[in-house]
């Protein structure tokens, strides 16, 4: 007896589960396409095009591609440079992709929103975001990206955006002045040891929404594959050592463990995407942690 009122109660956890997430999928179906800040603004009376292409060329190695009105462009350059990292179309494409829906979700404006950048890199996406009104906090493990990030930040003449140097698993809300509206994980997962353990400590730090997207082991199985990836290149682990990439299946179901509200998987709108994405080798999720 008591076994079957457990299976009803069970049972009817995951109907209302089903009808939520339907809710949350249908809300946010087609929500209006939006096109990145770009190219990036520039502060007036701000750096020059001569000293902006001096700064840039103190560092051999950009992860993204930069652009700015009325001045120079660069390129991505990479140690270990692969067809997908040098597309500098790429960042845009994933803008276009995961923002829209993101923006859906609240209201359609960041404005006023507190933000974390995980793994921010050079803060491609933490600039975009400050651009849309939001306050950000970007952090990476390496000093020389949060230099890239705060160059960047000079150039565009953002000021609520701020860029702190510390590794992925330093992340805590008493470190980071409490939590955040929205956390962005974005290419961060599958240069980690345990994804499982990386997504609680996400959600932790997030009061709201968590967009997810990474790459994903091409398995219809809820598998976890293991590589070892060398630390030779700045979109590399901080460390050499074994990292893991999480099945599409996998990762629902880590979310599903660690007690997310809900999780939609965003979906391709169109085929102008990086080759990755339409290959199925990578995805990317709104979650709701309350």
């Amino acid at each position: 007896m008591k076994e079957g009122v457990q299976k009803v109660l069970a049972a009817a956890r995951f109907t209302k589960l089903d009808r939520v997430l339907k809710s949350v999928s249908d809300r946010i179906a087609e929500p209006p396409t939006i096109d990145p800040i770009w190219p990036l603004p520039r502060c007036s009376g701000g750096l020059s095009n001569r000293q902006i292409r001096e700064e840039f060329g103190k560092y051999d190695l950009w992860h993204y591609a930069y652009s700015f009105e009325g001045g120079p462009s660069f390129s991505a350059r990479h140690n270990d440079p692969d067809q997908l990292t040098e597309v500098s179309e790429r960042p845009l494409q994933r803008f276009r992709h995961f923002m829209p829906f993101l923006l859906a979700s609240n209201n359609g404006s960041l404005r006023g929103k507190r933000i974390l950048d995980i793994g921010c890199n050079s803060g491609f996406w933490s600039i975009q975001c400050a651009l849309l009104g939001a306050e950000v906090v970007g952090f990476d493990g390496r000093e020389e990206l949060i230099r890239q990030a705060d160059l960047i930040k000079s150039i565009v003449g953002v000021e609520k955006v701020e860029f702190r140097c510390f590794d992925f698993w330093d992340m805590s809300p008493q470190r980071l002045g409490g939590t955040f509206d929205v956390v962005l994980n974005l290419g961060v997962l599958y240069h980690l040891t345990d994804p499982l353990k990386a997504l609680q400590l996400t959600k932790s730090m997030a009061r709201q929404d968590i967009v997810l997207d990474t790459e994903v082991y091409p398995s219809s199985d809820s598998v976890i594959k293991l590589y070892w990836e060398d630390a030779i290149d700045i979109r590399n682990a901080l460390k050499s050592g074994v990292v893991a990439h999480p099945s599409k299946s996998s990762i629902e179901l880590m979310l599903r463990h660690i007690g997310v509200a809900t999780s939609f998987e965003i979906p391709l709108r169109t085929t102008n995407m990086p080759a990755d994405y339409l290959d199925k080798r990578r995805a990317s999720w709104l979650i709701k942690v309350a």
